[in-house]
């Protein structure tokens, strides 16, 4: 599965000027909090700038944002979090070890798959439970 992140928020000013960006999914991963994490690998890899050095970052280590929603099939405007794998160790680890990675931003992805560039927006909310709440998207 393949997902396109086309936003973020709370993310470094670097990681604004490469969106959009592509991300294989590699495999889940269960993390201590949750078992829903996601493993994957930046197409083409990203860089970041921490302590004035570019540091190329090929994997990040994701998960759906709100509660009730995850990576699937055919989402579309899934808020996610966003970790960059920094130790290489953790591409073969069973679970995620937040000492191998480091938080960055909030991203707003699509499922894209085979199927080009994502689509385009149709409104404020789609999916998840948050929006039943608002009476918009499906539940």
């Amino acid at each position: 599965m393949e997902l396109t992140v086309t936003g973020v928020d709370y993310a470094p000013p670097e990681l604004n000027e490469q969106v959009p960006f592509k991300i294989k999914l590699l495999r889940p991963i269960p993390g201590l909090d949750r078992p829903d994490y996601w493993l994957g690998e930046v197409l083409p890899p990203l860089f970041w700038m921490r302590d004035n050095h570019r540091i190329e970052i090929t994997h990040l280590i994701l998960c759906a944002r709100w509660q009730g929603t995850r990576i699937e099939p055919d989402v579309r405007d899934l808020p996610i979090g966003m970790a960059y794998v920094t130790d290489p160790s953790q591409l073969t680890d069973q679970s995620v070890d937040f000492g191998k990675c480091e938080y960055v931003a909030v991203g707003f992805a699509h499922e894209t798959s085979g199927n080009g560039a994502p689509p385009t927006s149709t409104g404020p909310i789609q999916a998840g439970r948050i929006a039943k709440a608002f009476g918009l998207g499906k539940y």
